[in-house]
């Protein structure tokens, strides 16, 4: 099984538990991704094809376009990103490594999350089974198809017929959003896998310390500014303990001095932290939303780009959700949203209705069960 990602951590991580269980099981696994993340997936135990650019270099390439997207308005950015960072710029750059693998690896299926526009083609012109896995609700229609001018080009090259979708739905489709977000369906074969954190090792010990309630604050591994993160914290001030987690590369020195009782650190896998929270203050990225929702914990969410505007959306129309868009992140305004969700119940009511249909979704280990048939059948 070749696994291929981009090499941002949330594409890689939701990744990692389905990998697992198939390398328990005997099957060889090796994951297709940038030489930037070589350490990270050896360290989780998995062979790496080096294939594509690293994340610094996609962002490099997409700051000249990025001004132009941001203009938008948040709810319309989503198909402009998606395409110039996924489809014209990531793509190009990793299909002839992929190809490369995938001819020399000889893999019997390409499993590959949704945004690694490379590997559905990969898998086209290999006659490989596909497997796309989402890492959170579908990737949008509208962005599937903003993404065709640079795609079709490539699946050309390759002797294809380009697909409308970008391969998107050629195969078996591992999807991890709930009854209630999936406003979107994808096509074909489907099997709608319970998300699943992966949390080596046990607790650190200081989380017993921490006072309930406790609220977890993280804005994932990208935004790791601490601008962004002041009025958060100014705003946790009355609402218990809090912890906060800036990405592997941030500096808790910069957040200083903390309000009391709010400690900092750079990661803690959130499987330790979410089934101690009573609230999540969050930039709504999938892994931190579903996860989230998986415990029945509601979420104060302030979106910044991607596909956070979409999860916001859908964890605010089921009732889990307070949502604070750009230029509403003040102190004031998160102390108020923090006080709703901890004080009125239906917040927590609605998050614990979502995680009820997590809980009737597939697990990981019949998921790969899925995974196994599909790529046996060829």
């Amino acid at each position: 099984m070749l696994f291929s990602c981009v090499p941002w951590e949330g594409h890689y991580r939701p990744l990692v538990p389905l990998a697992r269980v198939l390398a328990e099981r005997g099957h060889e696994v090796a994951f297709a991704t940038a030489p930037s993340s070589e350490e990270r997936a050896r360290e989780d135990g998995f062979a790496v094809l080096r294939a594509g650019p690293g994340e610094r270099e996609v962002r490099e390439q997409f700051a000249p376009l990025r001004e132009q997207v941001f203009a938008l308005p948040p709810e319309a950015r989503r198909p402009h990103q998606f395409s110039a960072l996924f489809a014209r710029i990531y793509a190009p750059a990793k299909i002839a490594d992929l190809l490369d693998a995938a001819r020399t690896w000889r893999p019997d299926a390409i499993v590959f999350d949704s945004c690694d526009l490379a590997a559905p083609l990969a898998a086209a012109a290999t006659g490989l089974s596909a497997v796309n896995h989402s890492f959170g609700v579908m990737i949008p229609a509208a962005a599937l198809e903003a993404s065709r001018p640079w795609l079709d080009p490539l699946w050309e090259a390759e002797g294809l017929e380009p697909d409308a979708w970008g391969g998107a739905f050629r195969g078996l489709f591992v999807d991890l959003a709930p009854e209630s977000f999936a406003w979107e369906r994808p096509q074909g074969h489907v099997v709608r896998m319970r998300p699943a954190a992966d949390a080596p090792g046990l607790p650190p010990p200081w989380l017993d310390e921490l006072e309930p309630p406790l609220v977890y604050v993280t804005l994932g591994t990208v935004y790791g500014d601490p601008e962004l993160f002041r009025p958060l914290l100014e705003g946790l001030d009355g609402h218990g303990s809090a912890l906060v987690t800036l990405g592997r590369s941030g500096d808790p020195a910069a957040l200083e001095p903390l309000p009391p009782r709010v400690r900092v650190e750079r990661f803690v896998p959130q499987a330790h932290v979410l089934p101690r929270c009573a609230a999540v203050v969050s930039h709504g990225g999938s892994g931190t939303t579903l996860g989230a929702l998986s415990h029945g914990v509601p979420l104060v969410l302030v979106p910044q780009a991607a596909d956070q505007f979409d999860n916001a959306a859908r964890a605010e129309a089921v009732g889990a959700a307070v949502v604070l868009r750009p230029g509403d992140v003040t102190p004031d305004a998160v102390r108020a949203a923090l006080g709703r969700v901890l004080g009125a119940p239906e917040f927590a009511e609605a998050a614990r209705r979502v995680a009820g249909e997590i809980d009737e979704m597939a697990t990981v280990e019949q998921a790969a069960t899925v995974v196994e048939e599909h790529a046996a059948r060829g």
